[in-house]
């Protein structure tokens, strides 16, 4: 798990890379799907998935928002779950 500027909210403080494929998985969406719904580039997304850097706070927090705008909720201790649509 990743740990990054608490100041950026409790849900993405410990975003980890493995609810970041959990939750595109569950979404059905790509690296690119969720690139663009967060405004951030797709090798973000690649590099945070594969452990290989980062991203910054903001990029954290933009990806975390995009997931939680598409239905998934990010929970403590690496959880991840997709609310049911009313």
């Amino acid at each position: 798990m990743i740990e990054v500027n608490h100041n950026i909210g409790d849900q993405a403080a410990n975003f980890s890379a493995e609810q970041c494929r959990g939750a595109r998985a569950m979404l059905g969406w790509s690296q690119d799907d969720l690139a663009r719904a967060a405004t951030v580039a797709r090798q973000t997304i690649a590099d945070f998935e594969r452990g290989a850097r980062t991203p910054i706070a903001n990029n954290i927090l933009a990806i975390v928002n995009a997931l939680e705008r598409a239905g998934i909720e990010v929970l403590p201790n690496n959880g991840i779950l997709l609310r049911k649509s009313s």
